[in-house]
């Protein structure tokens, strides 16, 4: 079905519409630290999705963060839906930042790049597919509201590898950089926290009792920086040191926070087993240490059916008369990592154009909303070309 021209003035005789929906979805607040807030918001978009036909449903994920909204268009469609993804959270910045286009033509607002132009964008190719009459293939959506802590103390993580696996592909709508790109890689984190016990004492009058937490962290801190492998693109460093009580008493614990950053799943592996190494091995008698980890989002390796999707797309943006799509790699996590790992092909950064997300610059090429939503609902109604 070529609907290349149908989905051009569409997008073209939509624009106001395009707008008003993203600075909606922009001024609905949703902070991830704002439960009630997330709650309202997660809901605000069920509406908003199943007023265009999706069965939509809520997974809670815990008593503090954001519910998962989870959506299908076309249950009953034949062959394997294709999935969009991303998150509805925002940073918690001080202050109200309502959406605005500002003098240079920017959207701003607390949200409009990361990510909430992204699911503006996933709600006008559903909405314009189901006007036009595609019906070849289900789609389904999964917005999660905690992405912003990445995950930490819910089951988000859970909920998409159980949710994920069946799709065809995934469009993570995270937001992109100014010049047109897909990411295809991403690294993953490991937050560590190791607390080493030593024994307090008078340090002037019972100074050879005493068995100092900080020296013992003094010596482990070598060790764990260097577990720091450029080539492989794995960095570890201690970020944050609190330890001792008073200017005279040896220090009877020590904490340090660890940030640990991964390209491979295999070099996770290994920065956990060695802290876990490092923690159990002591140089001073009678010290002994503890490690846990935050694991929020896992590396996104790049893969061929990756870039494989990512040039697909690519492909497309050329054809319609757009840039060519580079594919690269960013620092920061995201769920494509996640939805990845449950075998579907993803590519991530495909939502609007901008940058300085999570601070009070965070902006938005107003133009790309236009054209991701473009060039995104071309590749759906032609994803067959990607899969056959």
């Amino acid at each position: 079905m070529d609907l290349r021209k149908e989905i051009h003035d569409y997008v073209q005789t939509h624009r106001d519409e395009i707008l008003a929906t993203w600075r909606d979805i922009v001024n609905t607040p949703s902070k991830v630290n704002q439960k009630e807030d997330l709650e309202n918001c997660c809901s605000s978009l069920m509406t908003l999705f199943k007023d265009i036909g999706f069965e939509v449903e809520k997974h809670e994920v815990s008593e503090t963060n954001g519910p998962v909204l989870f959506g299908t268009l076309g249950i009953d469609r034949p062959g394997k839906p294709v999935l969009f993804t991303g998150h509805y959270d925002t940073v918690p910045l001080p202050g109200d930042h309502p959406f605005r286009i500002d003098e240079q033509g920017h959207a701003r607002g607390l949200g409009c790049h990361d990510m909430k132009g992204g699911i503006a964008i996933t709600y006008h190719i559903c909405r314009m597919l189901n006007e036009l009459g595609w019906a070849e293939r289900p789609i389904r959506i999964m917005f999660m509201g905690d992405e912003e802590k990445g995950h930490s103390g819910g089951r988000a993580g859970e909920i998409m590898a159980e949710l994920a696996p069946g799709a065809l592909c995934d469009f993570n709508m995270e937001s992109g950089p100014p010049e047109p790109s897909i990411t295809v890689g991403r690294r993953g984190d490991v937050m560590t926290k190791m607390t080493i016990h030593g024994v307090g004492a008078h340090s002037g009058s019972d100074f050879l009792r005493g068995r100092s937490a900080v020296t013992e962290a003094a010596h482990k801190i070598p060790l764990i920086e260097a577990l720091t492998d450029i080539d492989k693109g794995t960095t570890v460093i201690v970020t944050k040191i609190e330890g001792g009580t008073m200017l005279n008493s040896v220090p009877p614990v020590c904490t340090l926070m660890i940030d640990g950053r991964t390209t491979l799943m295999s070099e996770r592996r290994r920065i956990m087993a060695a802290m876990e190494a490092i923690a159990a091995d002591s140089f001073i008698e009678g010290c002994t240490s503890e490690v846990s980890f935050e694991e929020y989002m896992p590396p996104f390796e790049p893969s061929e059916e990756n870039r494989k999707l990512a040039a697909f797309v690519s492909d497309i943006a050329v054809e319609l008369g757009y840039e060519a799509r580079e594919a690269v790699r960013f620092g920061g996590g995201s769920d494509a990592s996640h939805i990845a790992l449950a075998g579907v092909p993803a590519i991530c950064s495909v939502g609007v154009r901008g940058q300085f997300n999570h601070t009070e610059k965070e902006y938005a090429l107003v133009e790309s909303i236009y054209e991701q939503t473009e060039v995104l609902a071309n590749a759906v109604v032609r994803i067959s070309e990607f899969a056959d």
